[in-house]
This record gives C-alpha cells, sequence and structure tokens, in this order.
C-alpha cells in the first residue's frame, strides 16, 4: 500500500510540472503577466473613438509641420536678401575710383543745390557753414577746398566719464600753475608723468607759453615783437599798399622809401618772398588758416604785382571790410586773419634771427602755435625753442641743416637698435630713413599728422626735449612692421605717405611711453656723428 501511494504522488507531481511550463510558455508568448496579457487583449478591440483621436493628433502634428516649414523659409528668403543687400554693398565698394568720384560729386552738388545758403559779408558768393572738429580744422571741406553743406547735424560728444577726467585733471594743473615755479623746481617728476598723460586741452594755450617762459620774455622784452614787425614792413617800403576810397575803389599806393639796410639784402628779400609762398600752404583746412576766394577786383590787383610787392598786398586784403570812411589802408601791421598773424610771426623771426631767417617747416610750427595761444606768445614759444634746452631746434633750420643731418643719424641707429628686423627689410628695399622721416623729424610731425598725435608729442617735447620725438618714431614704425614687412620699395613708400592720416594719435603716444629709449642710447648716437664729422 505504502508502495502504491508512493507511485501514485510522484505521477501527480509530474504531471504539474509540466501544466506549469506549458502556462508559463504561453504567458511568455502574450507578454507577461496577466495585467499585460489583459492590456494588450483590449487593444485588439475596434474603438472608434480612439481612432478619431488619432486622426485629430495626426492632422495637428502636419499643420505644426507645415507652419514651421514656412516660417524657415521665411527666415531664409530674408538671409538671402541681406546676403544680396551685402553683396551688393561689396561690389560698390570694389568700383573704381573715378565712378566713386563722380557720384560724390553728383551728390555734392545735389545737396549744395538744395541746402540753405550763407552769405559772406564781403561778398556775394554763397558760403556754407563750416563744422569744425575738436582742433578747429574744417569737417566739410573737399580736396578743392571748397566748404560744401554737411548732412550731419549732431557732433560727437564726450562721454560722462570723459568729462568727469577731463574735469580732474584740469583742476589737477590748476593747482600746479597756481605754484608754477615751485612745480618747476621741486616736482620735475609729478609734472613729466602730467605732461606724458597729456595737458587738458583748454589749458594747453596756458602751459605751453609757461614751460617755454615766454611771459618771462614778454616781461623783458616790452614791445620788441612789435618792433620787430614794424622792421619787416619797413623793409618793403616801396611796394605798394591797397587803398579803399569813399566810393569803394580801390588803388595801389607807394609809400616812401626809407634807410632800412634790410630793404637792400637780396637775401632778406628772398627770404619774406618764402614767407609768402608757404603761407597759403599752412594748414589750409583749419578755420583760422582758410581763406575765401576773395573778389575778381582784389584778384587783379593781386595780378599786376611782382613777388617783391606781394607781402604788403595780401596783407591788405585779410580782414576788409566795407565801410563809409573817407579813405581806409591795409597794411601787414592793421590786417586781420590767421594767415596775417602767421605772416607777422615769421617776418618777425626772419628779423630776429638773420643767420636763420627762414626755413621751409617753421611755418607749421608756427602756425600750430597761433592755433593754441595768442600771436606775441606764439613768437615767444618759437624764440625759445629754437635757442634755448631742451629743444634747440635752431640747427635743423640753420644754413647746411647739420642738426637735421645729426637727428637722422640717431634715428636710424636707434631703428636698427630697437627693431632690427625692419631696419634690415627697409635696408634689402633701398628705403633710407630720409625718404620718410624727414619731414616728421623736421617739423615734429606738425605738417603731416593730425593734431591729437602732434599736440601730445609737444605737451612732452616742450618739457623733457628730443626723446619722445624718437620714441613716437619707432612706435609708429613698430606698430607698421608686421604690414611693412609684405610690402616691396613702392608699396613702402606708399604706405608711409598713407600713414599720417590713418594713424591714432594717443594709441601711438601711449605705445610710444612703453619704448625702452634712454637719453645715454640718445647721446652715443650723437657723439658718434659728431665724432664722424671731425674725421
Amino acid at each position: 500500500v505504502d508502495a502504491l501511494s508512493l507511485g501514485l504522488f510522484s505521477a501527480c507531481v509530474m504531471s504539474l510540472r509540466s501544466f506549469s511550463s506549458k502556462n508559463s510558455n504561453n504567458n511568455k508568448n502574450l507578454g507577461g503577466s496577466p495585467l499585460k496579457r489583459r492590456f494588450t487583449r483590449q487593444q485588439h478591440y475596434y474603438n472608434p473613438q480612439e481612432k478619431e483621436l488619432e486622426h485629430l493628433r495626426q492632422q495637428q502634428q502636419q499643420r505644426n509641420q507645415a507652419n514651421k516649414t514656412s516660417s524657415g523659409a521665411k527666415r531664409r528668403s530674408i538671409i538671402m536678401q541681406n546676403k544680396q543687400r551685402l553683396r551688393y554693398r561689396k561690389m560698390n565698394d570694389r568700383e573704381s575710383s573715378p565712378i566713386r568720384k563722380a557720384r560724390s560729386d553728383i551728390s555734392s552738388d545735389r545737396q549744395r543745390e538744395t541746402s540753405p545758403v550763407v552769405r559772406n559779408a564781403r561778398s556775394e558768393e554763397v558760403r556754407h557753414e563750416k563744422r569744425l572738429d575738436r582742433y578747429g580744422f574744417i569737417i566739410n571741406m573737399d580736396s578743392n577746398g571748397h566748404v560744401y553743406q554737411d548732412t550731419i547735424t549732431e557732433d560727437p560728444t564726450p562721454t560722462f566719464a570723459e568729462t568727469q577726467l577731463n574735469e580732474r585733471r584740469e583742476k589737477k594743473w590748476n593747482n600746479m600753475m597756481q605754484s608754477w615755479e615751485v612745480t618747476q623746481r621741486r616736482r620735475r617728476k609729478l609734472l613729466s608723468k602730467r605732461l606724458r598723460k597729456g595737458i587738458p586741452e583748454s589749458m594747453r594755450g596756458t602751459v605751453w607759453p609757461l614751460l617755454a617762459n615766454a611771459p618771462k620774455q614778454i616781461k623783458h622784452n616790452p614791445g620788441k615783437y612789435d618792433a620787430l614787425v614794424r622792421t619787416s614792413v619797413e623793409s618793403v617800403m616801396d611796394s605798394p599798399s591797397l587803398v579803399e576810397s569813399k566810393n569803394g575803389s580801390k588803388s595801389l599806393r607807394r609809400s616812401p622809401s626809407t634807410g632800412n639796410p634790410l630793404k637792400h639784402s637780396k637775401s632778406f628779400r628772398a627770404t619774406q618772398e618764402t614767407i609768402e609762398r608757404d603761407l597759403h600752404r599752412t594748414y589750409p583746412r583749419h578755420s583760422l588758416f582758410h581763406e575765401d576766394i576773395d573778389t575778381d577786383e582784389e584778384e587783379t590787383v593781386l595780378n599786376s604785382l611782382n613777388d617783391e610787392e606781394v607781402s604788403s598786398i595780401i596783407a591788405s586784403l585779410e580782414g576788409m571790410e566795407s565801410d563809409d570812411k573817407p579813405e581806409k589802408k591795409y597794411t601787414l601791421e592793421s590786417a586781420t586773419g590767421g594767415q596775417a598773424s602767421l605772416r607777422r610771426v615769421l617776418k618777425a623771426y626772419s628779423v630776429y634771427d638773420r643767420e636763420v631767417g627762414y626755413c621751409q617747416g617753421m611755418n607749421f610750427i608756427a602756425g600750430m602755435f597761433l592755433t593754441n595761444m595768442s600771436e606775441e606768445e606764439s613768437f615767444w614759444l618759437l624764440v625759445t625753442i629754437m635757442n634755448d634746452p631742451p629743444c634747440q631746434m635752431r640747427g635743423l633750420f640753420i644754413e647746411g641743416m647739420q642738426g637735421t643731418h645729426q637727428v637722422l643719424h640717431v634715428a636710424e641707429k636707434l631703428t636698427v637698435q630697437f627693431l632690427p628686423r625692419l631696419a634690415k627689410h627697409l635696408e634689402k628695399e633701398n628705403i633710407h630713413i630720409t625718404m620718410y622721416a624727414t619731414q616728421w623729424l623736421l617739423t615734429l610731425y606738425t605738417s603731416s599728422f593730425q593734431f591729437d598725435l602732434v599736440t601730445r608729442v609737444w605737451d612732452v617735447f616742450l618739457g623733457e626735449g628730443w626723446k619722445i620725438v624718437y620714441r613716437v618714431m619707432l612706435a609708429l614704425l613698430q606698430d607698421s612692421q608686421s604690414t611693412l614687412m609684405t610690402l616691396g620699395f613702392e608699396e613702402i613708400l606708399a604706405y608711409f605717405r598713407e600713414l599720417p592720416g590713418n594713424t591714432d594719435g594717443n594709441r601711438i603716444v601711449d605705445a610710444a611711453m612703453k619704448i625702452p629709449l634712454r637719453r645715454k642710447h640718445i647721446e652715443k648716437y650723437e657723439n658718434e656723428w659728431l665724432a664722424s664729422r671731425q674725421q
């Protein structure tokens, strides 16, 4: 009985195992758990509401995709339009210069036709209002010297931070100027530091004469400048002057001759003629020296004169005003205007220093002084920089110009010392320093560079001397080195011609202050040049 019951029990167990394995296989085929099997069976049932919802979802997705496609197409079309406009601008930039010039001429002519006119008191010609930069140069002037109507109505104004900085600097300079002699004797380092940062523009006309002791010169030589001007006038007293009668007609009258010995000096007369030729070349775009074209009557009078008579006649044409007085005479001493002031300063110095007289380049220096200070202060400042340390520029303009050769020699040696790769490349291309640096150094950058660089250089030059001049030259070459190394002979010369107009003066001066140039370097090469001259 026990054996029989044990066999029945084992048979039951085997049957149960086979049944459970079949169920597990069925569960795997149906998706696992009973809940999953129930869920999958329900999915096979037909449900119309769910089908409708699914159809609506698909339609919404199609509409969204269509909207995205249309907005993308719009964006792509806008991008293509912008690219076409940019391509058109680039094509215009690549046009030849005659086409651009013709278009600019047409636009300027249209502006002149439609712009409001301003009439000059001396003439019935149409005059346009001059727009000036902060240094007094005329912005709206074309290459022919004509002022046109400018469409720009707003001038750039300094920011609040710049205004605050300028006010703080002006306050510091005012405090220094109250005890100027103490500052020059005991606070030289502080003065030098502030000169290198730049003098505030509103105070430059006061500080420059103080640096050159011009007020003391005026005090110790009262009336000397006026006497020198009169002497220069008497030297050409045989020249006619222009006289305006009561009815408005003009006539020439010769003044009586005097016993001035300069009147018979051919060299002195040649000097006066050179001054007259250079007057109209001095800052023609500056409002102080720019002169409008006069009437045909005055031009006829000038054309009837020879070179010796020009000095007194041109002076009479500056500052002429209509008047009801019976007779009015214009002379060198009474003429007004920037060119008249420059003429008197240069002529007075030609009498003051007969050995130097006048040399081209002095006109730009004297003209730059006149833009910042009075006529007499400009004259005595010119006297100081020519003769007294630390400037001593007289050797640059004396006969033989030995000082110019010395300065160029020092500049060439400093270029080799601080920029050897560039110096080697320039030598390879046969570019000598006289081809690009003579005008820079002879006039101390006044003849070609913009006044943001010129004024900063002269701020330091009047206080420290020639070191800043060489530093700025090295900074200009260093800033252009990467470009110059890729150019040949003609391209290098063309680059130097365009350099003054494309220079950021403040950035160049700040870079120049970082060049480790010392006075011993300059003195070394100066002594080297003097030794070569003695051999």
